[in-house]
């Protein structure tokens, strides 16, 4: 969990930055990502914490249609206890920079087990409703333009269908089923998500995730709950591997269920990979377009948010991925650490030049 004065920071210097007169990018990054995702209907994201270089800031107005908050929106940030004021000066820079550049807004996230409010919980779902139903109203209503939410983050486990959260386990689905219908009665126009890690790769494990996340999202169809996308991180791994294949078989029973797909935090945690830079960038090229290439074929998948889009500000990079290299700093990203294009880049340009066009 980050330190919060950091963040504070951070924030300090985000308006400013996000406020930066526009640079052109070098010729070697002319291609727009967002431009050619939007030829093909498929949205092109990154993470943002609200600030970084000009350079920086200029490849997410090139190839970013759609930019979410990394840590700014998450419950335990925004709100730690119930005597707290909302700390929205960081998420709103984010905001502020959307707006100024045409771009979408993606909220994350409305409930996350790991940074919970506990102070909205309780056995009684009336006092729930007004606590926790307060909180998500009072953070959607202050984003009212926000494109999408991430209305749950990581509720479901590999070897049963709910993570053990308090609020999951003591009430399942009617929790589940609340909350998405109060964020479409507060944001009607944006598009709601359920987001999870383990979707992508090739172990059994992540076989069984897909099958609970599926007999979830079956459930609340059922019930009528307004949830339209489903998440799929996509923290792609060289120690465990992804599958493409059982992906894309995973993507199709989503949309069968009537649910769009969002890639939804995308990277390449390169820890097994060589430790010459030529051969590692080349080998994590392999990893995107390999990846790209198959899923983006199925006209479900309408996003590939990257988290973020380069090594001056990514996850993996600053070693919070839990899976780090002992030799060499990671480069999981499309650009390096001063913001130039890598492989990864053309990788991703290639495979949505083939990706067929949604409709």
């Amino acid at each position: 969990m980050f330190d919060r004065r950091e963040l504070i920071k951070v924030g300090a210097g985000a308006a400013a930055a996000c406020l930066a007169p526009a640079l052109p990018l070098a010729a070697t990054e002319a291609v727009s990502l967002r431009q050619l995702g939007r030829e093909k209907g498929i949205e092109i994201g990154s993470a943002f914490h609200g600030s970084g270089s000009q350079k920086y800031l200029d490849i997410l107005r090139t190839h970013c249609e759609v930019l979410a908050p990394e840590w700014q929106l998450k419950p335990a940030y925004l709100r730690p206890t119930e005597a707290s004021a909302y700390d929205f000066h960081m998420s709103d820079s984010i905001m502020r920079f959307c707006r100024e550049n045409g771009q979408k807004f993606h909220g994350h996230t409305l409930f996350w087990h790991q940074q919970p409010i506990r102070w909205a919980e309780s056995k009684n779902f009336e006092i729930v409703t007004q606590k926790y139903g307060g909180f998500i109203r009072d953070v959607v209503l202050h984003y009212p333009d926000s494109a999408s939410w991430d209305v749950f983050n990581e509720i479901v486990e590999e070897k049963t269908k709910f993570r053990n959260e308090f609020l999951i386990r003591t009430f399942g689905t009617k929790f589940i089923d609340y909350c998405f219908r109060l964020v479409n009665e507060l944001a009607p126009a944006a598009k709601l998500v359920i987001n999870d890690y383990n979707l992508e790769c090739a172990g059994d494990w992540c076989g069984s995730k897909q099958n609970n996340m599926l007999a979830l999202i079956s459930s609340l169809r059922k019930l009528g709950t307004p949830v339209h996308v489903v998440g799929i991180r996509a923290h792609l791994s060289s120690r465990y591997k992804p599958s493409p294949k059982k992906t894309l078989s995973f993507i199709r029973r989503v949309a069968d269920l009537g649910c769009d797909v969002y890639l939804s935090e995308m990277d390449v945690n390169d820890v097994l990979l060589p430790d010459d830079i030529a051969r590692r960038d080349a080998e994590v090229a392999k990893y995107y377009e390999s990846f790209l290439t198959t899923v983006l074929s199925h006209k479900a998948v309408k996003r590939v948010c990257f988290w973020g889009i380069s090594d001056s500000s990514n996850w993996v990079v600053r070693g919070q991925a839990g899976d780090t290299r002992k030799r060499g700093k990671p480069r999981a990203a499309l650009f390096d650490d001063k913001d130039d294009a890598k492989p990864a880049f053309d990788a991703v340009v290639r495979a949505l030049k083939t990706a067929p066009a949604r409709a």
